[in-house]
């Protein structure tokens, strides 16, 4: 063994190689009988959910001027569907990332995992994801997002150390069932001959709604890369510790769009 000690690179890469030999790898036979020969269809069908969501989210939080746009581009009918888009997509993404070892790897040591996090180590299957969703930059895009999720689960470590990411996500299940019930009461309420006006939601809350569909859709994308549902060439240490990054930056990023729907 050589003398000299090992860069931080290469003690980064071999915690991320432990973190999902560990805890990822051992469930990879358990999903894919799971989903059987449908496994690809399934997967490919929740990740277009979610990047359809995200993408009309986005036109939502950068075309509408004012809350009212909004009601007069689109019908209650449309935005349903789209609520109820990130509301699933997310569920998936949530059960795949805890029954897959993903949410124990990062639990086991978060802080290790996060220490060198870098958009490089990152699989390219993202840019498509976010080219997909509407992203002019991805690059720039992905760099931004990986720094908002390491900062939000620095932040809510350390705020929340009695309550593991695990439990957390469920405020996301919570925040997007909500939302799309809303969007129900609505279109009862408006068959009724006076309707009540309610109070249209803020550019801030779209925006914390399309973070949680864009998570949704890193986390799936990368799920599936790593269990084999997408089939794409890459290298052994993309499919496996760089997806174990790009998940985990998907939850970060859902986290934080929890976090523009809770302060509006």
């Amino acid at each position: 063994m050589s003398d000299d000690p090992q860069r931080p690179d290469d003690q980064y890469l071999q915690l991320l190689e432990f973190l999902y030999d560990r805890y990822v790898r051992p469930h990879a036979s358990t999903i894919s009988d799971r989903f059987h020969h449908h496994m690809g269809d399934e997967w490919s069908y929740e990740l277009t959910r979610a990047i359809r969501a995200a993408r009309m989210l986005r036109f939502i939080e950068t075309c509408s001027d004012t809350p009212s746009d909004v009601y007069s581009t689109f019908t209650l009918e449309g935005l349903r569907r789209t609520f109820y888009d990130v509301h699933y997509s997310s569920e998936f993404a949530e059960r795949i990332v805890r029954d897959g070892g993903f949410l124990d790897a990062y639990e086991a040591d978060p802080n290790g995992l996060l220490a060198d996090i870098r958009p490089e180590y990152l699989p390219d299957i993202d840019k498509e994801v976010l080219r997909r969703i509407g992203s002019s930059n991805p690059d720039a895009e992905l760099r931004v997002l990986m720094r908002n999720a390491k900062t939000i689960l620095h932040h809510t470590g350390m705020n929340d150390r009695d309550r593991p990411i695990s439990q957390q996500l469920k405020q996301v299940y919570e925040c997007t069932e909500r939302a799309a019930k809303d969007v129900d009461a609505e279109i009862e309420e408006s068959k009724v001959e006076s309707p009540k006006e309610k109070p249209k939601k803020s550019r801030r809350w779209y925006k914390g709604l399309g973070q949680i569909g864009q998570g949704a859709a890193l986390t799936i994308a990368n799920a599936a890369l790593a269990f084999g549902a997408i089939h794409v060439p890459v290298s052994p240490e993309t499919q496996t510790w760089g997806t174990l990054v790009s998940v985990v930056t998907g939850i970060g990023t859902m986290l934080s769009g929890v976090g523009d729907l809770r302060n509006e």
